[in-house]
């Protein structure tokens, strides 16, 4: 699915910047990297919720909100492809560089992202189909939402209990502060800014309209 902002520009939220943002746990310091991400998956959760309300009450008999739907899928395709994906793949590279043990669980965990693209796909797919108004059972969008959902929730727990924990543990601050600095600058091809920001701006508008 194109998306209408600019590919491949992603950065810290502005809150990352603040003393607020970080987090001191039992390991210590909390990278505003991994604390940027964690946002991320929160963000994604709140989505999800408003997807599976749209279409349980798409196969209870009401019209599908189309805008809302492919709104709500630009962000879950176009946001991790290009803002966040790439900080994690980044991420395992300096953590497999440190620990080549973690570094492979990790890499595993992130193998999920293909099966997760794979699913959304397809909801993508039936989406259409009902917009051309081909014959599809109501309820097939509900079950893949829910099959994206469950698998998404267990992959980012994984993330969140394993990969970031080991990272967290392995990686030294000048590592930290590569990854941190590219994340800043507006022009860096991967880790540019603007886009991550026009996302933010998407997702309180996508949430706003969710009534949440």
């Amino acid at each position: 699915m194109k998306s209408s902002v600019d590919r491949d520009q992603c950065h810290l939220p502005p809150t990352a910047y603040s003393n607020d943002y970080l987090k001191i746990d039992q390991g210590g310091f909390m990278s505003q990297v991994i604390a940027k991400l964690q946002e991320d998956h929160r963000r994604m959760t709140v989505l999800l919720e408003v997807l599976e309300r749209e279409t349980v009450a798409f196969s209870k008999g009401e019209n599908l909100n189309f805008f809302m739907v492919e709104t709500i899928l630009d962000y879950i395709v176009n946001f991790p492809q290009r803002c966040h994906h790439p900080i994690e793949n980044f991420l395992l590279k300096s953590l497999t560089r440190r620990n080549y043990e973690a570094g492979a669980v990790a890499a595993e965990i992130l193998n999920e992202h293909e099966e997760l693209t794979n699913i959304i796909s397809r909801f993508a797919k039936e989406v259409e189909q009902v917009k051309l108004e081909e014959p599809i059972l109501r309820e097939n969008l509900v079950n893949t939402v829910r099959e994206y959902k469950e698998l998404l929730l267990e992959h980012m727990h994984k993330e969140e209990t394993i990969f970031f924990p080991a990272a967290e543990q392995s990686l030294i601050q000048a590592d930290w502060d590569v990854i941190e600095t590219r994340m800043r600058d507006k022009g860096d091809p991967v880790f540019g800014r603007e886009a991550d920001r026009e996302y933010r701006a998407l997702h309180k508008v996508i949430v706003d309209w969710g009534g949440r």
